[in-house]
């Protein structure tokens, strides 16, 4: 008889071990999200657009119809000259290096056939030290100036040795417009011409 008691104890045992429900496995804890900083958006650095420089030619400078009616009848165009051709009237030394050294540059020639009478015009971009300098230079030499708008007029005439000289060279932004010739009646009308072709020539520049 114990030894049936026995039996059904452990029957028992393993019975209530079965019905023992199982334990629920545990759920991980979640991990704490981590939000990602928006990476800053740099914006390209844009470089101001530099427009170039452009200087007509010639004829479009001074036509030849003009350089008549300001010079003689019997003017011819002789067409372009270097930088260190172009001749420079009066004690101004400092004209010749600021031509040679344009980034950008032309200069035109006009005589009378059979005598010693011409003028030449020269166009150049300049850098703001070789403006200063140069106008320091004019003034200098007895060059008288005056300034309208964006333009800076310097001029001066005297007795050369053959004839009458005169020479006018106008600064504005970063443009030198020069002529020597006889009188600066005449270099003022050939500047003045080359300055309206200028600024048809750049529009934007605010010549």
């Amino acid at each position: 008889m114990p030894g049936r008691v026995l039996i059904g104890a452990v029957a028992i045992v393993f019975v209530l071990a079965g019905c023992t429900p199982a334990a629920e496995p545990s759920t991980p804890e979640a991990s704490p999200s981590v939000t990602e900083s928006p990476t800053p958006t740099v914006e390209p650095t844009v470089e101001p657009v530099v427009e170039a420089l452009t200087i007509p030619e010639c004829e479009t400078l001074v036509p030849l119809a003009l350089a008549k009616a300001q010079f003689s009848e019997s003017t011819e165009s002789r067409g372009e000259m270097t930088a260190t051709e172009y001749p420079v009237r009066f004690d101004v030394p400092g004209v010749t290096g600021a031509l040679v050294g344009a980034e950008t540059f032309r200069a035109c020639a006009w005589a009378v056939p059979n005598s010693d009478g011409f003028f030449a015009l020269a166009v150049a971009s300049i850098t703001a030290d070789t403006r200063t300098s140069l106008q320091a230079e004019l003034s200098a030499a007895g060059f008288a100036s005056t300034t309208m708008g964006t333009v800076t007029a310097f001029e001066l005439e005297g007795e050369g040795a053959v004839s009458s000289i005169g020479a006018t060279y106008l600064f504005t932004g970063d443009v030198l417009i020069a002529c020597n010739g006889t009188s600066i009646s005449l270099t003022g009308a050939i500047t003045g011409s080359a300055l309206d072709a200028m600024r048809t020539a750049n529009p934007t520049l605010g010549l």
